[in-house]
Protein backbone atom coordinates (compact mmCIF):
# COMPACT_ATOMS: atom_id res chain seq x y z
CA UNK A 1 0.00 0.00 0.00
CA UNK A 2 2.93 2.34 0.83
CA UNK A 3 3.67 1.79 -3.18
CA UNK A 4 0.84 2.89 -4.54
CA UNK A 5 0.94 5.83 -2.07
CA UNK A 6 4.51 6.76 -2.83
CA UNK A 7 3.66 6.33 -6.78
CA UNK A 8 0.99 8.89 -6.06
CA UNK A 9 2.83 11.63 -4.51
CA UNK A 10 5.51 11.46 -7.03
CA UNK A 11 3.58 11.68 -10.24
CA UNK A 12 1.86 14.72 -8.92
CA UNK A 13 4.04 17.06 -10.39
CA UNK A 14 2.34 15.80 -13.98
CA UNK A 15 -0.54 17.05 -13.19
CA UNK A 16 1.16 20.56 -12.58
CA UNK A 17 3.73 21.24 -15.15
CA UNK A 18 1.13 19.38 -17.40
CA UNK A 19 -1.80 21.31 -17.15
CA UNK A 20 -0.01 24.59 -17.81
CA UNK A 21 0.98 23.40 -21.36
CA UNK A 22 -1.31 24.36 -24.24
CA UNK A 23 -1.20 21.59 -26.27
CA UNK A 24 -3.21 21.13 -29.48
CA UNK A 25 -1.70 18.08 -30.97
CA UNK A 26 0.38 15.41 -29.71
CA UNK A 27 -1.51 15.11 -26.31
CA UNK A 28 -1.57 11.12 -26.26
CA UNK A 29 1.57 10.63 -27.58
CA UNK A 30 2.74 12.79 -24.42
CA UNK A 31 1.05 11.10 -22.18
CA UNK A 32 2.00 7.85 -23.34
CA UNK A 33 5.81 8.56 -23.34
CA UNK A 34 5.51 10.16 -19.78
CA UNK A 35 4.25 6.98 -19.17
CA UNK A 36 6.78 4.88 -20.65
CA UNK A 37 9.56 7.02 -18.69
CA UNK A 38 7.41 6.74 -15.33
CA UNK A 39 8.09 2.76 -15.45
CA UNK A 40 11.75 2.76 -17.11
CA UNK A 41 13.06 5.14 -14.84
CA UNK A 42 11.69 3.70 -11.62
CA UNK A 43 13.00 0.21 -12.62
CA UNK A 44 16.46 1.84 -13.07
CA UNK A 45 16.12 3.23 -9.39
CA UNK A 46 14.90 0.50 -7.94
CA UNK A 47 18.27 -1.63 -9.20
CA UNK A 48 20.38 1.37 -8.53
CA UNK A 49 18.88 1.43 -5.01
CA UNK A 50 19.14 -2.59 -4.41
CA UNK A 51 22.69 -2.42 -5.52
CA UNK A 52 23.81 -0.02 -3.19
CA UNK A 53 21.35 -1.83 -0.17
CA UNK A 54 23.97 -4.71 -0.92
CA UNK A 55 26.93 -2.34 -0.83
CA UNK A 56 25.76 -0.22 1.98
CA UNK A 57 23.86 -3.09 3.97
CA UNK A 58 24.26 -1.46 7.32
CA UNK A 59 23.18 1.58 6.08
CA UNK A 60 20.81 1.58 3.55
CA UNK A 61 17.48 2.10 5.87
CA UNK A 62 19.33 5.52 7.48
CA UNK A 63 20.68 6.40 3.54
CA UNK A 64 17.15 6.02 2.22
CA UNK A 65 15.33 8.12 4.59
CA UNK A 66 17.68 10.50 4.50
CA UNK A 67 17.40 11.04 0.39
CA UNK A 68 13.99 10.69 0.64
CA UNK A 69 13.75 13.70 3.24
CA UNK A 70 15.99 15.59 0.69
CA UNK A 71 13.83 15.16 -1.81
CA UNK A 72 10.57 16.44 0.13
CA UNK A 73 13.17 19.81 1.00
CA UNK A 74 13.56 20.49 -2.35
CA UNK A 75 10.24 19.77 -3.29
CA UNK A 76 9.03 22.48 -0.91
CA UNK A 77 12.00 25.14 -1.43
CA UNK A 78 11.84 24.79 -4.94
CA UNK A 79 11.13 27.59 -7.07
CA UNK A 80 8.42 27.35 -9.53
CA UNK A 81 9.14 29.64 -11.78
CA UNK A 82 8.14 27.26 -14.73
CA UNK A 83 11.40 27.96 -17.16
CA UNK A 84 10.48 24.72 -18.93
CA UNK A 85 7.28 26.23 -19.70
CA UNK A 86 8.20 29.64 -20.90
CA UNK A 87 11.34 28.13 -23.19
CA UNK A 88 8.83 26.37 -25.16
CA UNK A 89 10.56 22.75 -25.29
CA UNK A 90 9.74 19.98 -27.39
CA UNK A 91 7.23 17.54 -25.35
CA UNK A 92 9.76 14.96 -24.47
CA UNK A 93 12.26 16.45 -22.95
CA UNK A 94 9.23 18.27 -20.93
CA UNK A 95 8.52 14.63 -20.61
CA UNK A 96 11.63 13.44 -19.35
CA UNK A 97 12.04 16.52 -16.73
CA UNK A 98 8.86 15.64 -15.21
CA UNK A 99 10.09 11.77 -14.80
CA UNK A 100 13.31 11.85 -13.59
CA UNK A 101 12.36 12.42 -9.76
CA UNK A 102 10.79 8.92 -9.89
CA UNK A 103 14.18 7.76 -10.73
CA UNK A 104 15.72 9.17 -7.62
CA UNK A 105 12.58 8.52 -5.43
CA UNK A 106 12.55 5.02 -6.23
CA UNK A 107 16.67 4.28 -5.34
CA UNK A 108 15.53 4.77 -2.13
CA UNK A 109 12.85 2.36 -2.22
CA UNK A 110 14.66 -0.09 -3.83
CA UNK A 111 17.44 0.39 -0.59
CA UNK A 112 14.37 -0.37 1.56
CA UNK A 113 13.26 -3.62 -0.89
CA UNK A 114 9.74 -2.47 -1.33
CA UNK A 115 7.40 -4.06 -3.95
CA UNK A 116 9.28 -2.96 -6.89
CA UNK A 117 6.62 -4.33 -9.67
CA UNK A 118 3.81 -2.67 -7.55
CA UNK A 119 5.40 0.86 -7.47
CA UNK A 120 6.27 0.25 -11.19
CA UNK A 121 2.90 -0.51 -12.23
CA UNK A 122 0.99 2.27 -10.14
CA UNK A 123 3.20 4.96 -10.87
CA UNK A 124 2.87 3.94 -14.89
CA UNK A 125 -0.80 3.51 -14.40
CA UNK A 126 -0.99 6.95 -12.55
CA UNK A 127 1.65 9.11 -14.22
CA UNK A 128 -1.08 8.03 -17.74
CA UNK A 129 -4.19 8.92 -15.96
CA UNK A 130 -2.25 12.59 -14.25
CA UNK A 131 -1.05 13.38 -17.63
CA UNK A 132 -4.81 12.72 -19.03
CA UNK A 133 -6.64 14.54 -16.74
CA UNK A 134 -4.11 17.61 -16.85
CA UNK A 135 -3.57 17.10 -20.98
CA UNK A 136 -7.21 17.27 -21.77
CA UNK A 137 -9.22 19.09 -19.04
CA UNK A 138 -6.04 21.39 -17.92
CA UNK A 139 -7.51 24.39 -18.40
CA UNK A 140 -10.56 23.30 -16.42
CA UNK A 141 -8.68 21.97 -13.17
CA UNK A 142 -7.48 26.29 -12.90
CA UNK A 143 -4.54 25.03 -11.29
CA UNK A 144 -2.69 28.41 -11.26
CA UNK A 145 1.10 27.58 -10.41
CA UNK A 146 0.61 24.06 -8.40
CA UNK A 147 2.60 25.54 -5.26
CA UNK A 148 0.16 23.80 -2.97
CA UNK A 149 0.23 20.27 -4.65
CA UNK A 150 4.36 20.83 -4.47
CA UNK A 151 4.22 21.72 -0.90
CA UNK A 152 1.93 18.60 0.24
CA UNK A 153 4.26 16.30 -1.95
CA UNK A 154 7.62 17.23 -0.29
CA UNK A 155 5.65 16.93 2.96
CA UNK A 156 4.41 13.61 2.08
CA UNK A 157 8.47 12.86 0.91
CA UNK A 158 9.46 14.26 3.38
CA UNK A 159 7.01 12.50 6.15
CA UNK A 160 8.15 9.24 4.69
CA UNK A 161 11.64 9.78 4.27
CA UNK A 162 11.81 10.09 8.43
CA UNK A 163 9.28 7.23 9.25
CA UNK A 164 11.52 5.17 7.11
CA UNK A 165 15.05 6.01 8.93
CA UNK A 166 13.43 4.70 11.90
CA UNK A 167 11.99 1.11 10.54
Amino acid sequence: MLEIFAASVTTIDVIVVLSLLQLRKGRLVLALWITFLNMVLPFAGFVMGDWSAHLFSVWSHLLSGVLLALIGIHMLLQDDSNDLLKRRLHPTVIALAVSLDTFSISVSFGMLHLNKILFIFASGFLSFIFSCLALYFGRFLSIKNGKVLSVLAGLALLAMGILSCFR
